[in-house]
């Protein structure tokens, strides 16, 4: 039978809605927002319904009216030229405003997001004089030759218990961090809430089904455990 492929980027819409769940009526989403033509999309579009809303989520500190987000999934790579793209989606997005200047140069952002650290493209930035700051862990302000305020958010090194949905999204799991996601989507009550972390529980347990094959057996070993116990 054929694997099914992994839907990497509504898993990653979805955990960007648990991520701002405090502040998403104040929030508008849009994902996969197209640029004129359909070949040219953002991933995910955040607009802040007023620009004196305040997100908590630290992934938030840096955004204003008009946050345009790149998500790239474990097997993408995320150079200099992913990087001038993000800032272009932004530029053009900027541009088509529906008057002239309509969204100012300084009410947009760009955050791309990606597990792992882009070394490479750090060394670029170290090597052609950017400036990099980490006023919090996993997140890396870039500035001095960029158009927009930009961040990359690195998914590997945040905070786990603050970013379980984010965390979700990787190949990597652990068990302990499995059982953590599992007991946290047991505590949603809300329809809107339990489908964004379905969405985001599928790729999960896509991409480490090893780690879902050892929790059951694992289960199975406690339940028969107990049984012998109860016998």
């Amino acid at each position: 039978m054929k694997e099914k492929k992994i839907q990497w980027h509504p898993g990653f819409v979805a955990a960007m809605n648990l991520e701002f769940s405090k502040e998403r009526e104040s929030l508008i989403f849009e994902k996969e927002y197209n640029l004129n033509t359909k070949p040219l999309e953002i991933d995910l579009l955040v607009i802040k319904k007023e620009v004196s809303v305040k997100i908590e989520n630290e992934i938030g500190s840096l955004f204003r009216g008009h946050n345009i987000m790149e998500y790239k999934s474990p097997g993408d790579a995320l150079d200099i030229d992913a990087f001038y793209k993000a800032g272009a989606y932004a530029s053009l997005y900027k541009a088509y405003g529906e008057t002239v200047d309509g969204i100012k140069e300084d009410d947009v952002t760009v955050s791309l997001v990606r597990e792992t650290r882009p070394e490479g493209l750090f060394r670029h930035f170290k090597e052609n004089q950017y400036a990099i700051s980490n006023p919090y862990h996993g997140i890396y302000y870039i500035s001095g030759r960029v158009l927009f305020p930009t961040q990359i958010v690195v998914t590997g090194e945040l905070e786990e218990a603050e970013h379980i949905w984010l965390g979700a999204l990787s190949g990597r799991m652990k068990k302990q961090s499995m059982v953590r996601l599992l007991e946290q989507v047991g505590k949603l009550s809300g329809k809107r809430e339990r489908e964004y972390a379905d969405s985001v529980l599928e790729v999960s347990v896509g991409a480490n089904r090893n780690v879902i094959e050892e929790l059951i057996v694992q289960l199975i070993n406690v339940n028969r455990k107990m049984k012998n116990i109860l016998s």
